[in-house]
């Protein structure tokens, strides 16, 4: 293979145990230049190098994403999340956050490097279940971040009141993001709420509980 084909891939991934199994997994292919990243997953010790695609875990692909934004010149990398997290809340928030490819460690291996190569020519790529979760839910309304924290505090067990000064808002306004998720949701009572939203994978619990 030419070497103007080659495809040049940064792994930067939490798990260093996931990060060596998908440096081999990838290796196994004759048509990539596989290497380690720092954790912005855009600069590479003593490499001049750029990369064509990022594959990495959640956090660090939306940073990627993010940081890949402000380079100039056409030479903005892709970048492939690779996860266990099947949440609707997270995948929208790295398709919204600019990542390409969203793949689950489930996914079997082969669908890692035809995702690369697929992400690398500009397509969009999708773990099956990932799609599915997508599809399923394609024509909701999803929830805004506040409307997420306060569900999310509600789920923890707060009450509007506590809720309110967690977030720093009247309780008022609680009530107010409380309704519109009902509606978006299409549920009568908290209890329904909380259920059809965990069941989606709406909620980033961990976003309402840092909140404030």
């Amino acid at each position: 293979m030419a070497a103007a084909e080659r495809i040049e891939v940064w792994i930067c991934h939490d798990n260093p145990v996931l990060q060596a199994g998908l440096m081999a997994t990838l290796a196994r292919h004759g048509d990539f230049d596989c290497s380690e990243a720092d954790e912005s997953g855009l600069r590479m010790p003593g490499s001049g190098a750029r990369p064509d695609v990022i594959v990495a875990d959640h956090e660090r692909g939306l940073r990627s994403a993010d940081a890949g934004a402000s380079v100039p010149g056409g030479l903005r990398p892709r970048v492939l999340v690779v996860t266990h997290s099947d949440r609707e809340c997270d995948i929208r928030a790295a398709l919204a956050g600019g990542v390409q490819g969203y793949l689950l460690l489930e996914d079997a291996p082969d669908h890692l490097a035809a995702a690369v190569r697929a992400v690398r020519l500009g397509g969009r790529v999708l773990s099956p279940r990932v799609a599915s979760r997508l599809a399923e839910n394609v024509a909701e309304e999803a929830l805004t971040q506040r409307e997420q924290e306060v569900l999310g505090l509600v789920v923890e067990g707060l009450c509007n009141k506590l809720v309110a000064s967690r977030l720093g808002i009247t309780v008022g306004t609680v009530k107010s993001h409380l309704r519109s998720a009902f509606g978006k949701l299409g549920a009568n009572s908290r209890t329904q709420a909380m259920a059809i939203a965990q069941r989606r994978g709406l909620l980033d619990l961990r976003t309402a509980l840092a909140a404030h």
